[in-house]
């Protein structure tokens, strides 16, 4: 599937989604494909607030672009990093896949709420109203302006919404573990609680174990 997916990228200009994992955690970073190289590399134009020294050659990285609908991903390296003209290049990939599937049983719920990427250092870098399309007792899917979204975050977010027939709002600390790089960007969180008595977590377990909601199948 690889030779006849890396064309696609050649095609237009797309958003391209990268993942690089650093210390303390994972950076996203939404930057611009360019095109091809002749040796089939990726080339990136990067936001220019992105401070260059966490990328480095070697470097792994995981991308994420959307083509007609269908999301594709894959796995590679940085390759080079020219931060005069605020571009990368990737090596190129071994494989470009599209997104599998992954059906689990989900509650189906329409909750606004808000969502507040976080840097490095835990501070908050937007605070964006989202929708919540679907949700259970480990994560949730949420919506939200991509064009909104900070060019560089990391994966760890705080999510806050009045889940149904409560009269409070819960706060929910989680990580993204994938995107769906729309113009209406489309996230999967999952939550992290740091303990059973959490006070967010049993907010969610009595909403969810009330079995007030439709068990759905979704896309996780």
């Amino acid at each position: 599937m690889s030779s006849p997916t890396r064309t696609f990228l050649s095609s237009t200009s797309n958003t391209l989604w990268l993942t690089i994992p650093t210390e303390p955690t994972s950076i996203i970073i939404r930057s611009q494909l360019l095109g091809l190289g002749p040796d089939h590399s990726l080339l990136c134009v990067l936001p220019q607030e992105l401070n260059f020294p966490t990328l480095r050659p070697g470097t792994l990285c995981k991308g994420r672009s959307l083509l007609d609908g269908e999301t594709y991903q894959f796995e590679t390296t940085i390759q080079d990093v020219a931060p005069s003209t605020q571009t990368l290049r990737l090596h190129p990939p071994e494989e470009i896949t599209r997104e599998a599937e992954r059906v689990y049983p989900r509650l189906t719920v329409n909750i606004s709420g808000t969502v507040r990427p976080l840097s490095d250092h835990s501070k908050v870098l937007a605070v964006l109203p989202v929708s919540i399309s679907d949700l259970c007792p480990s994560g949730c899917q949420l919506t939200a302006q991509a064009n909104a979204w900070p060019t560089v975050s990391t994966v760890q977010v705080l999510l806050t919404c009045q889940l149904p027939e409560s009269s409070h709002n819960s706060k929910f600390h989680g990580k993204i573990e994938w995107i769906d790089p729309s113009n209406a960007l489309h996230l999967g969180i999952q939550f992290r609680f740091d303990s059973e008595t959490n006070v967010a977590r049993q907010d969610l377990l009595r909403w969810f174990t009330s079995q007030r909601a439709q068990i759905i199948n979704t896309i996780a």
